[in-house]
């Protein structure tokens, strides 16, 4: 019999929305289980109700993969089950571990001559990346890659396939060891892989709570199904997840312009051959190579000569030979863009292959692009520009009015003043132009404001609108349209506007690189975002990103950008990575819910192109593909990957239904037999235990 706990908190007829207000929906029953027991509980209880489940962290999820008639809360499930093995800095307090601390991982290990010199954790599945991220630090350790943003809980993120922009380091998920999974009629299910040091089960059996009921699973396939699960399987608990000791990553953010490197991109391999064109920019120190030579490129000499690097996509072909025969410009020039201790501490280093790419460019204005490049260091070098950049006037009244739009307006006017205004005042012979401006000032940005309080909207819905219709309202679109578009790229360009940063990957908030998200945005902000992966060996992710700025050109304006990033192929066995190196092309939009059609038209088109050029939809973002384009993308994947679930959902493959998982083909290819009695576990488990001589 499962193991339930006799209460569960939880709440009636509760809304639940995701990060961008894509799909909010209200759930039937709302549990906030607080430590396992209490999970088999909301398991049960719903599929007593006959409520289809879902379990959601922070809900970042854009798809509708997470709703449900009964939502599983994971946040109070955030804790370690005993010490990171082996722990190379101080242990972790008693406040972050669940119950006594256990030596499961490390007897576990000392069975399995593989794990030696690799660092492991067991973690509740509702933990937070970015507590993740402070609790490792503070051990030495960190995670190997994650995404842009911090915020999902651990298991939200690795179930829809959430990845990064490294090209040679499997996603997050690929490092998951071990899951333990609560399955539809509250029965636990331990799952390794086949050849696994976590899956012997007189070891595991010690865990503290452990529910003789259990079953284990040691099958490659169901392992590599649930890893990205999207939710279908049940609720994980707990995962074994592999960690790596902390590293330094160094990061440089430049300009470019888009046609020359698209052109690279089309030129760029990453083969058993080796590395080329963009991918190929190892990196040691800053006296010379790379870093050197592209920052010399962007690199004015006015007549005063003064030496000044400005961002930009490079003036010069080549670097001036002068440079060669004048060292001292380039030790001022560090100096002034201070980076010289970090060049001293960068000095006489390893070289560093290129690992990581993320390139964005607005839907504005399609020739300006940035490119963020990272490389690892395993030693430390000192901090420098880790924290985020300040807001100005109107960011600050962003975050401190997300859903009083009011609260932005003067914030607001006084940017337009400054980037329209100035230039129609001194049109002497349009005063149309200057009166409809003011209009815009002094009644419509107000009024605008109004309806999307009214309607309980946010700030930043608020200023989509008003920025569109600023762009193209038929007087002023000639004169401050330009303005408005630019505007918005150089917000798009903004996180890309340090040159360099360094500093841990791991740490506490704001104290590390890999987390880039802006938590202050969170609430009042909305939107739309897709993303699509293809074959980097091939042109299609190019011819992709051509036909959406033909969309965008063709809708103009609309206000957002396009990311591309690179990651290897992954073994779970529905990831979107499924060729040697797969491209993502990332596209996201603003929104108001006040006319949700804004972009509506060039959104079509972006599915549209996607579906004829054969992009594989991401599974954690909104998508439109039927289950018959994604059983053509996954092929026998999918198959193995339904076979799985049968085996997981024995007899009650309706819980984790959702209209979501029926409309997406995730459903059991054949639902498998109810598992077997708990008396022949437990009794199966004790004979192992006597024999291997565990208590």
């Amino acid at each position: 019999m499962p193991c339930p706990s006799n209460f569960v908190a939880s709440t009636r007829n509760t809304d639940v929305s995701d990060l961008l207000f894509v799909h909010p929906f209200n759930a039937s029953s709302y549990f906030i289980p607080a430590d396992k027991g209490q999970l088999v509980s909301a398991v049960m209880s719903a599929a007593q109700l006959g409520l289809s489940v879902r379990a959601i962290g922070t809900n970042w999820s854009l798809s509708e993969a997470g709703v449900a008639e009964a939502v599983v809360d994971t946040t109070e499930l955030n804790r370690f089950i005993g010490q990171p093995f082996p722990n190379p800095g101080p242990d972790l307090p008693q406040q972050r571990l669940r119950g006594a601390s256990s030596d499961f991982l490390a007897r576990s290990c000392a069975r399995y001559a593989g794990t030696a010199g690799r660092h492991v954790v067991q973690i509740e599945a509702g933990i937070k990346i970015k507590q993740l991220l402070a609790d490792l630090s503070a051990c030495g350790l960190s995670i190997a890659t994650m995404g842009d943003g911090a915020g999902q809980s651990v298991l939200g993120a690795t179930s829809t396939g959430t990845h990064g922009g490294d090209f040679t380091t499997p996603m997050l998920a690929e490092w998951i060891r071990a899951i333990h999974l609560v399955g539809p009629t509250g029965q636990e299910v331990w799952i390794t892989p086949a050849d696994s040091p976590f899956g012997f089960p007189p070891l595991v059996t010690a865990l503290e709570d452990w529910c003789l009921d259990t079953r284990f699973l040691a099958d490659d396939d169901v392992f590599n199904a649930v890893r990205v699960g999207v939710g279908r399987f049940g609720v994980v608990y707990s995962i074994v997840l592999e960690v790596v000791p902390q590293y330094t990553l160094i990061e440089v953010s430049l300009e470019h312009r888009w046609s020359e490197m698209r052109a690279e991109l089309a030129a760029s391999r990453i083969t058993g051959g080796g590395v080329t064109g963009v991918f190929n920019a190892p990196f040691r120190d800053f006296d010379s190579g790379w870093f050197r030579n592209e920052v010399l490129m962007r690199t004015y000499v006015p007549p005063n000569q003064t030496f000044t690097y400005k961002p930009g996509p490079p003036i010069w072909n080549f670097v001036p030979a002068y440079y060669d025969t004048h060292p001292q410009v380039w030790v001022d020039l560090l100096e002034s863009l201070g980076l010289t201790t970090l060049s001293n501490d960068l000095r006489g280093g390893p070289v560093m292959p290129l690992h990581h790419m993320n390139l964005v460019f607005s839907l504005c204005d399609f020739e300006r692009c940035w490119m963020r490049r990272r490389w690892k260091r395993s030693g430390v070098v000192g901090d420098i520009n880790v924290a985020p950049l300040p807001d100005d006037r109107l960011g600050d009244a962003i975050k401190n009015n997300k859903t009083n739009p009011p609260g932005i307006v003067d914030a607001l006017k006084e940017r337009i003043e400054i980037g329209c205004l100035e230039h129609a005042l001194g049109s002497i012979f349009e005063p149309t132009l200057v009166n409809q401006l003011d209009w815009y000032l002094d009644t419509e940005i107000p009024n605008i404001a109004n309806q999307h309080l009214q309607n309980g909207l946010t700030s930043l819905e608020a200023i989509v609108l008003v920025l569109h219709r600023i762009a193209t309202d038929p007087v002023l679109k000639d004169e401050a349209g330009p303005k408005v578009t630019r505007s918005v790229t150089e917000l798009v360009g903004r996180g890309f506007s340090r040159l360099a940063r360094a500093g841990p990957a791991s740490g506490d908030l704001n104290k590390n690189i890999l987390d880039a998200h802006d938590y202050g945005l969170d609430g009042a902000q909305s939107g739309n975002s897709s993303e699509f992966h293809f074959d980097a060996t091939t042109t299609k992710y190019l011819d992709f990103i051509d036909a959406v700025m033909a969309a965008a050109q063709k809708h103009f304006p609309v206000f957002g950008y396009i990311g591309v990033r690179f990651t290897p192929q992954a073994s779970a066995l529905i990831a979107m990575q499924q060729f040697a190196l797969t491209a993502s092309v990332e596209v996201a939009t603003g929104r108001t819910r006040l006319l949700p059609d804004l972009f509506s038209d060039f959104w079509n088109e972006v599915h549209q192109a996607a579906s004829d050029l054969g992009g594989i939809p991401h599974w954690g973002q909104e998508m439109r593909q039927t289950a018959q384009q994604l059983k053509l993308h996954y092929g026998e994947r999918l198959t193995r990957w339904r076979s799985a679930l049968g085996e997981i959902a024995g007899g009650a493959p309706q819980v984790f239904s959702t209209p979501f998982s029926r409309d997406k083909g995730l459903e059991p290819l054949v639902a498998g037999p109810p598992a077997e009695p708990a008396e022949d576990d437990a009794l199966e488990i004790f004979m192992l235990a006597l024999e291997a001589g565990v208590d």
